[in-house]
């Protein structure tokens, strides 16, 4: 049996992400329902984070499970896991109002975009080598 160890470890830590995002997310939505005053602007923020990581995380970290069970090397799975992580906490980060925020946000995003792309090829390549078309 293929273990999954590395991919459990960055599905385990982006898990806890999404469970801080999404604690987040209520948070504001308390602040909204119980104060008239308005607040929706960080409200759609937080929703907005949470919607654009349940995007594109699952997907990527069922692709990078694949490529660990077709027998990658580590080095190549803690390159996307680190990768993916730290791109969803610039995401995250980025969202905030502050200085280079719009950049953070931006990056994070791209990197998403990247590591995504490189499971996929990942994915592509394992079929092609396995030459079963």
């Amino acid at each position: 049996m293929t273990s999954l160890h590395i991919t459990l470890l960055y599905a385990g830590l982006l898990g806890l992400l999404l469970i801080v995002l999404s604690f987040n997310m209520v948070k504001c939505w308390v602040r909204v329902s119980s104060n008239a005053t308005g607040g929706g602007d960080d409200l759609r923020r937080a929703e907005a984070l949470v919607r654009s990581f349940t995007d594109y995380v699952p997907l990527t970290i069922i692709l990078m499970g694949f490529i660990e069970t077709s027998g990658a090397p580590a080095s190549v799975l803690h390159f996307m896991g680190l990768g993916l992580f730290a791109a969803r906490l610039m995401h995250a980060f980025g969202s905030n109002h502050g200085a280079m925020a719009d950049g953070m946000r931006f990056l994070g995003a791209q990197i998403t975009y990247l590591i995504l792309t490189l499971a996929s090829f990942g994915c592509l390549y394992v079929y092609a080598a396995a030459g079963k078309f």
